[in-house]
């Protein structure tokens, strides 16, 4: 066990390693034709494990590898992919040794349409105080339009973004009135959704051009070609599990260090908002909430490692690759699921249940956790 990783029990600053991989990522999601499929990856996961032993996990891997006749040199999510036995003996050994496991398994279209939300929706929110009511109802937006909003509202942000001219902002707003005065799925969000959306639509026609098409789109990144890149699902996963990490450790973040799969195109980016993060705790962490805490006292090293070179890497590849997976193949390919599969899912989601810190944060609509079985819970303390 990491001594004292439990956040009651911290007396000393915290020294471990924390392995970071991804699977399902196809870039920015606000990319023309990214939409619908996004690649055929529709879900995003970023994976990452506490790990105080290396030479334990090698000494385990290699037994298991042996066992289930896993071949190659490098341990893979897609040489596991037929063997769910394997994944489900790799988070029993991760569950003996009591390591921390974070997981954020997002939806792209959800987040696209969350975003959709919080920068143009409620555009005449902005300025005001965040609050418990206010995170509830732009979730219970992003909700209601993720699942019932026409197929091109996506395509038409992701135009915006592209162009980033007012016109193309407009009809983002229109196509969002139209459907929500004519949406009877449940009237009272929709009514909701609509209002909101024309007090915004107010605003954005008062503000000067610049700053109006500033407001509603995202708030770009830039890649190492100085091209914008309007919406990554890791960067946002990544703030999260720093924020859930250092709940997890108390805030004794100063000998920490983050491993992260290489990223030839985004490390930069990776580096710059966990800096921006933590430049903006102080606005950050006035939500309080039950799972991340992002008051950042210490700021923990961050290091890029070809995942060859890292089994801790290689280990958070399996578990992010098999999660993201298994969601998607249990919502929408349920016929390829069987009970191997799910037995590794539930030892994966017992994370979850172990604290309410670790485990698996779903940035996905409500219905589609209640469809595979789940109850979320409140994030807000």
């Amino acid at each position: 066990m990491l001594a004292g990783w439990t956040h009651k029990q911290i007396v000393r600053p915290v020294t471990g390693n924390f392995y970071f991989d991804e699977s399902g990522n196809t870039g920015d999601l606000c990319k023309v034709g990214a939409y619908p499929s996004f690649g055929g990856q529709r879900m995003f996961s970023l994976a990452c494990i506490g790990i105080d032993d290396i030479d334990a996990l090698d000494y385990e891997v290699e037994r298991l590898k042996s066992l289930h006749r896993l071949q190659g040199t490098e341990l893979k999510s897609t040489r596991t992919k037929a063997k769910p036995k394997f994944v489900s003996d790799i988070a029993r050994f991760l569950h003996s040794r009591e390591w921390p496991v974070f997981i954020e398994l997002v939806d792209k279209h959800y987040l696209v349409m969350a975003t959709i939300v919080e920068r143009l929706v409620t555009l005449h929110l902005s300025g005001t105080e965040p609050s418990r009511g206010a995170h509830f109802v732009k979730n219970t937006m992003a909700d209601y339009i993720a699942l019932y909003a026409p197929d091109d509202l996506g395509p038409l942000y992701a135009k915006a973004c592209q162009s980033q001219n007012r016109p193309d902002c407009r009809k983002v707003f229109q196509r969002l009135i139209w459907w929500s005065h004519r949406s009877q799925r449940d009237r009272d969000i929709a009514d909701g959704i609509e209002r909101s959306s024309r007090a915004s639509l107010k605003i954005f026609e008062k503000l000067h051009p610049y700053e109006a098409v500033r407001n509603v789109l995202p708030i770009p990144d830039l890649s190492k070609r100085d091209a914008r890149i309007w919406l990554l699902p890791n960067i946002s996963s990544f703030t999260t599990i720093y924020g859930r990490i250092n709940r997890h450790v108390g805030g004794n973040m100063g000998n920490v260090t983050f491993i992260h799969d290489e990223q030839v195109h985004f490390d930069e980016i990776i580096e710059a908002n966990k800096a921006l993060a933590e430049s903006l705790r102080d606005d950050l962490s006035r939500v309080k909430l039950r799972t991340a805490d992002y008051n950042f006292q210490f700021s923990p090293s961050l290091a890029f490692q070809n995942s060859k070179d890292s089994l801790g890497i290689q280990a958070a590849d399996v578990i992010a690759g098999f999660v993201s997976r298994y969601i998607y193949q249990k919502l929408w390919q349920p016929e390829t699921v069987d009970a191997d599969h799910d037995e590794a899912f539930h030892l994966i989601d017992r994370f979850t249940r172990s604290g309410g810190v670790t485990g698996i944060n779903y940035v996905a609509p409500k219905e589609l956790l209640y469809a595979l079985g789940l109850s979320p819970l409140a994030n807000y303390e």
